[in-house]
């Protein structure tokens, strides 16, 4: 259901890399995992603390870990909110 939100904390000082942090939340919200490991379907977005929305990965994990305050997960070629 696109543009439903879902209310749900992750402790991210449980991962150390994008990729970790992707892979585990493309497995918990993605409902056709095989399109993220055929092509990277989804992106990862994410708040920070001024308000601007930014693409994960971007900045350094650590720059990342001390600004973010929200993730959203975006199907290649749909529009951020």
């Amino acid at each position: 259901m696109v543009g439903v939100a879902i209310g749900r904390k992750v402790d991210l000082r449980l991962y150390n890399s994008y990729h970790h942090l992707r892979n585990d939340l493309v497995n918990m919200f993605a409902k056709d995992n095989n399109a993220y490991d055929n092509g990277g379907e989804y992106g990862i977005f994410y708040q920070d603390k001024v308000g601007d929305w930014l693409l994960a990965g971007d900045v350094p994990w650590q720059t990342f870990m001390e600004s973010v305050q929200r993730i959203e997960i975006v199907r290649n070629g749909w529009d951020l909110k």
